[in-house]
């Protein structure tokens, strides 16, 4: 997605942390950048909403590094006396939170908010078995969706508990507001038809079967825009025309905005193992900020759209062009509930009491139920790559 976690504050491996910290958990959160920006050596460390991050850069050396990250791992739990591990980010965080529990004795807990397997880095020498064998055998496994639950549970054959916890959203941020005034603040044509989406675009997201869709759609309607935003994947171009504004990197209350402004939101995706596993962000952003829809027919927007006819063929710009002509003349928003990182990160508050419970750990050190004037005192590690 082009972010930092502890720059941007943003996405589901900053709220989860948060909300177990709002609920009277003691969280410490790891973070490893491997793509070095700054100073190569330089070490962050910062509460943020009662979250206790330290922040570390991989550095040049890889294979040395990575033993070096793993001690340094192991010394910060020893320290946190965590009850429980978190693993969550890509295969290599998960596969060294599993070396830390496992040496310390500890559950490990596992957040896929992706399939692992479908990034690049699953390649390396003994990344995918190494994933399938922590996930196999990790106390809890939470999924962005219910088909990789589905893949967990018959392909990894995961022992332990999964659950479902989808992405969601900040509600202080998307919801519905003044469509003028939003797009008077991201200087956008207020008369305009306007669609788009936003997050990171290229080939590889389907961004390519989008323009080509919108150079069919503007041939047939002249107060059509198309606009962009969000970082640019392999050098991925876009038109130098004034018929689409691509506003660039947008901060995470302008993408707010963004949704507020346009006519039609598109979920952009291929039919590839990424998108079958994943649950698009922008999304519930989208539905948030009372913005129809319309998204590729894969994966978790197959079953939640299928009864809203808003859905492309994510290979086919004709298909993409039908969806959102009918979205602009419909103008249907599906009747979903759209949920906020509150409520997922007490569902995953659930799912790691669960875990310690079904590890025998009936009076963890400090844990207790949250009651109006009672706080949980659960600590957790979470061990997360910060550059996502």
């Amino acid at each position: 997605m082009g972010k930092d976690l502890l720059r941007d504050r943003f996405g589901r491996f900053y709220e989860i942390p948060e909300i177990l910290a709002a609920r009277g958990n003691q969280i410490c959160g790891v973070c490893l950048k491997y793509w070095t920006l700054t100073d190569r050596f330089s070490i962050l460390r910062q509460s943020v909403e009662g979250v206790e991050w330290q922040s570390f850069q991989l550095g040049w050396n890889w294979p040395v590094a990575i033993v070096r990250h793993i001690r340094r791992l192991k010394k910060i739990a020893r320290k946190f006396e965590p009850d429980i591990i978190v693993g969550a980010s890509d295969a290599a965080h998960i596969i060294m939170a599993d070396y830390v529990a496992t040496g310390l004795g500890l559950p490990l807990a596992v957040d896929l908010y992706d399939n692992f397997e479908s990034y690049g880095a699953t390649r390396l020498p003994g990344m995918k078995r190494g994933l399938r064998r922590v996930i196999s055998n990790a106390a809890a496994i939470s999924t962005v969706s219910d088909n990789l639950s589905q893949k967990v549970k018959t392909e990894y054959r995961a022992a332990g508990l999964v659950c479902t916890i989808t992405n969601a959203v900040r509600p202080e941020i998307f919801h519905d507001r003044d469509k003028v005034a939003a797009r008077r603040t991201l200087d956008l044509p207020e008369s305009a038809l306007l669609v788009g989406t936003a997050g990171a675009l290229g080939s590889g997201r389907g961004t390519n079967i989008l323009l080509s869709a919108f150079d069919r759609l503007s041939c047939r309607n002249s107060s059509l825009f198309l606009v962009l935003a969000g970082p640019l994947d392999g050098g991925f171009l876009i038109p130098k025309t004034d018929k689409v504004r691509y506003l660039g990197e947008l901060s995470h209350c302008n993408v707010g905005n963004l949704f507020n402004a346009l006519d039609v939101g598109v979920v952009c995706n291929l039919n590839n193992q990424f998108a079958e596993y994943c649950f698009p962000q922008k999304f519930y952003e989208m539905l948030a900020c009372r913005l129809p829809v319309v998204a590729a027919d894969v994966g978790a927007m197959r079953a939640l759209l299928a009864p809203y006819d808003c859905l492309y063929d994510p290979e086919s710009p004709d298909s993409l062009a039908r969806a959102v002509e009918g979205q602009l003349a419909a103008r249907r928003i599906p009747e979903l509930v759209v949920p906020s990182w509150k409520d997922r990160g007490a569902d995953f508050q659930r799912l790691l009491e669960q875990a310690l419970s079904t590890a025998h750990l009936t009076q963890p050190r400090r844990l207790s139920h949250n009651t109006s004037n009672q706080k949980n005192t659960h600590q957790s590690a979470f061990v997360k790559d910060s550059s996502h």
